[in-house]
C-alpha cells in the first residue's frame, strides 16, 4: 500500500479534528466503523482472531485495545502489534493507516 493511500485513510479519519487527541477518537471511531470482525491476524508471529476494539480501555497515551481470541481464549492487546493475515482484506488497509498515523 503506497503512502498516499495510507494518508487518505488518516484524512478521512481525522477530517473534523483539532489535535492529536481528537485525531486518536476519530480513528478508533473509523476503525471500529470499518473493521469486519471477527479478523484473521498475527500477535508476534501466533495466529489469533481479531474480534473487536475495546474503546473504554484505549487512550490516546495507551493506544487502541483490541480483542483477540486464541484457541477459545480472549485476550486483550495492543492494535499496534497487530498484523493482518490477508493483506487484501479491507481491514488490512486500515490497520496499515493505523499503524501509518502512530509513526
Amino acid at each position: 500500500m503506497n503512502e498516499e493511500r495510507l494518508q487518505e485513510l488518516i484524512a478521512e479519519a481525522t477530517i473534523d479534528c483539532y489535535d492529536e487527541v481528537e485525531e486518536f477518537w476519530g480513528i478508533l471511531a473509523t476503525l471500529e466503523d470499518e473493521l469486519d470482525f471477527p479478523l484473521a491476524a498475527t500477535l508476534i508471529g501466533e495466529a489469533v482472531e481479531l474480534i473487536g476494539l475495546d474503546g473504554p480501555a484505549s487512550s490516546s497515551q495507551r493506544g487502541i485495545v483490541a480483542q483477540v481470541r486464541r484457541k477459545g481464549q480472549t485476550y486483550s492487546v495492543s492494535l499496534a502489534d497487530l498484523q493482518v493475515t490477508d493483506p487484501d482484506s479491507p481491514g488490512a488497509e486500515w490497520l496499515a493507516a493505523y499503524h501509518y498515523w502512530l509513526r
